[in-house]
């Protein structure tokens, strides 16, 4: 909490970095994205970079077959863009399908149901950062090298992942069609 003379007051010391600086919740995401930028990258290619290791790290937190959304400041021009990586509904869901099976605004259908799922947008806004706003300097794959090097060679797990893996169990069981 900021105290009356408007200073933070935290137990941690500020970091400081000359070259960059990457900060998220998982230690081993915030590694992948500054592996990014030693490679010539910049906060473009590193932001997607922690986002899919993220996935790897975080499952019960993230995924990619959620949604995205970024707003990028470019130095050069002064301007901010963004990136609107919201996923879309099926194509054949529609209000009268809703109405069709019996749901209404009063009646909707259980939160577990597949009805709520939308085509991820993720993996098209990764792609269009990287596209857009990128270093142009590294690939697709470079950036997302990290994420798979984690999801082909392990990690420790995280005990709240591991926690909320295990108190959802019955729940994920529960929620597939194949059980």
């Amino acid at each position: 909490m900021a105290g009356l003379d408007g200073q933070w007051n935290s137990r941690r010391s500020p970091v400081y970095a000359r070259n960059g600086m990457v900060a998220c919740s998982q230690p081993l995401a915030a590694e992948a994205g500054l592996s990014i930028l030693k490679k010539g990258g910049n906060a473009a290619d590193a932001a997607v970079a922690v986002a899919a290791a993220l996935n790897v790290t975080q499952p019960t937190h993230t995924g990619m077959g959620g949604d995205a959304f970024a707003l990028y400041f470019d130095a050069k021009t002064k301007q901010v863009r963004g990136i609107n990586g919201s996923g879309r509904c099926p194509s054949e869901l529609s209000i009268d399908k809703l109405e069709e099976l019996g749901y209404s605004e009063e009646n909707r259908p259980a939160i577990t149901s597949p009805l709520w799922i939308t085509v991820p947008g993720a993996p098209a806004a990764w792609v269009d950062t990287v596209e857009k706003f990128g270093s142009g300097k590294l690939h697709l794959l470079d950036v997302l090298s990290p994420a798979i090097s984690l999801a082909e060679n392990g990690y420790p797990v995280n005990v709240m992942t591991v926690y909320r893996w295990k108190n959802n169990e019955r729940l994920l069981q529960t929620a597939s069609p194949n059980g």
